[in-house]
């Protein structure tokens, strides 16, 4: 489903060739047929189109913002259980404090101030989504700072940088995958509920939460295109995501038993 999508929001614009900067408003609210295979929208834009940009939109933020999100809360829980005593715990209270305010009105905040952009976007979810991958890396570093094999690295003069980087972190490799997967699906959530309370990317640039947006205003006058295509790519792609990270889990689980 994740393939089938990729290829669907970047090959397939150059299959379906349609316009997506001036709008056509003779066009508008035209129901599916064979010009318009899932419809137009409010101002003539072809809503298959539409679901192509938006995907892209979607998805470069939801990959860039989990990427970020890792590699900020990997280097900060991996430092904070390799050192531990007042460092650590200082480092965990700030990750408790970011935890404890909700996320929405983090990202509400946040985005309110500034005017959103693909990379600014990236930033932002990034920045209120790296606590929880810094617990689960502090977890795991925990466990396997005291092993043999890093205390052997200590005693061959290895330096703390290079114990992290060669010994513990490789080793929690397969919980870092995991968490990236769904961290993928909370980012794609995230700009959807950024986009549809009207904080996303201004036109004519879009993705599938402002879709969604646009087509609920539409939707009690029975122009139900405006509002399905987008909402089914939202449900696929995270439960995609969502089922990639289960599956990761499983594999990953059955390795460490078996050593």
């Amino acid at each position: 489903m994740v393939v089938a999508l990729v290829l669907f929001c970047w090959i397939g614009p150059l299959v379906y060739r349609t316009n997506q900067v001036a709008t056509a408003l003779q066009l508008a609210n035209r129901p599916p047929s064979v010009r318009f295979p899932l419809g137009t929208d409010n101002v003539g834009y072809s809503i298959l189109g539409r679901l192509m940009a938006g995907g892209q939109t979607s998805l470069e933020v939801g990959l860039g913002a989990a990427a970020f999100a890792l590699m900020l809360g990997v280097l900060w829980g991996s430092v904070s259980g390799y050192v531990g005593g007042l460092v650590d715990s200082v480092m965990m209270r700030i990750v408790d404090a970011t935890l404890a305010i909700p996320i929405i009105f983090l990202l509400l905040f946040i985005a309110s101030m500034v005017t959103p952009s693909v990379p600014l976007l990236i930033f932002i979810i990034g920045l209120v989504s790296w606590p929880t991958p810094a617990r689960l890396i502090r977890a795991e570093t925990l466990s396997l700072r005291h092993r043999e094999y890093v205390d052997a690295a200590r005693t061959a003069g290895g330096g703390h940088i290079r114990v992290i980087f060669r010994h513990i972190l490789p080793n929690a490799l397969g919980t870092i995958i995991v968490n990236g997967t769904f961290q993928v699906s909370d980012a794609i959530i995230a700009l959807a509920s950024l986009s549809f309370l009207g904080l996303g990317i201004p036109p004519p640039a879009t993705n599938w939460g402002e879709m969604l947006s646009n087509g609920v205003n539409y939707v009690f006058e029975g122009y139900w295109w405006q509002v399905l295509p987008a909402g089914l790519a939202i449900v696929v792609i995270v439960v995609a995501f969502n089922l990639v990270g289960d599956g990761l889990r499983d594999v990953f689980e059955v390795r460490l038993r078996r050593r």
